[in-house]
């Protein structure tokens, strides 16, 4: 019988899962693209992403296991066998990188908090109190699952760790404007084409922070695309209003389609080459 203190988060994950999976698909998917972006406007993290080589070797393949990597625990929490898997994959690859508990935990919370901040700002509608305070449960437990120590207790805790661990650290550096330039070509390829060459301040605008545009190497955005921008997206959240609501899930486990693996993928594809065993 499951014992009573797991069962706050198996109602979370659940929670969870259908706002990622449902009801703001496209909306958080956005939002975990930005919040890949957001660790290289860290110098000391940027620096680690550098020296494994692989954002600039294999920027797509990169971008697509981690985001594979964290839809397949939403999709089968982290006691499935699946979700199992995947925390033994994170917990191999993150053996032995450099870096504090803070750091590992600033990459956490900005899984939790930018894509919530994106659909509270530019999704179909907000995000609802009980969503957040679901969302905060299943990062705290992935945190406690990867040994991650003083993980936060509230939402409203963790944006504020966020915003204070960037005011302290977030800065211009080479290595960050390196990994923007190997891998802006992601970005570019979800605009609409005419909009592919505006794609440094499109992200800026998105990111409506001077300081991590100015760390990131990103143009200011000026008011006219600003405006541009936001009327695009609001544009963007009507037609999203009036589609009928999702009746499956939006990830298909070891169905994920991409020029990476476009016939599918295994867990043991997913990650560096040279993780740790």
């Amino acid at each position: 019988m499951e014992s009573t203190d797991r069962l706050p988060y198996i109602g979370a994950a659940a929670a969870y899962r259908g706002t990622v999976m449902f009801d703001l698909a496209e909306e958080f998917e956005i939002g975990f693209f930005l919040s890949y972006y957001r660790n290289f406007s860290i110098p000391h993290i940027a620096q680690v992403l550098a020296d494994t080589g692989e954002v600039h070797a294999q920027p797509s393949k990169r971008s697509m296991d981690t985001a594979i990597i964290m839809y397949e625990l939403i999709e089968d929490g982290f006691d499935g066998a699946r979700g199992r898997a995947i925390i033994d994959l994170l917990n191999r690859v993150h053996k032995g990188v450099k870096g504090t508990n803070e750091d590992f935990l600033y990459v956490l919370t900005t899984l939790l908090v930018v894509p919530i901040r994106f659909c509270d700002v530019h999704g179909r509608r907000g995000t609802t109190s009980d969503e957040r305070n679901a969302a905060t449960v299943f990062y705290a437990e992935l945190a406690k699952r990867m040994r991650i120590s003083h993980a936060f207790t509230s939402y409203d805790d963790a944006a504020e760790f966020l915003d204070d661990y960037e005011r302290r650290f977030s800065a211009p550096s080479s290595e960050g404007a390196e990994l923007m330039a190997s891998t802006m070509s992601l970005f570019r390829e979800r605009l609409p084409r005419p909009a592919a060459r505006l794609a440094a301040p499109v992200l800026s605008v998105l990111f409506n922070d001077p300081q991590l545009s100015r760390s990131l190497g990103l143009p200011i955005p000026n008011r006219v695309m600003r405006a541009s921008v936001h009327l695009g997206l609001r544009l963007r959240a009507a037609q999203l209003r009036r589609r009928r609501p999702r009746t499956r899930s939006r990830f298909n486990p070891g169905q994920a389609g991409s020029g990476v693996y476009p016939g599918g993928y295994g867990l043991d594809e997913l990650g560096p080459r040279n993780r740790v065993s």
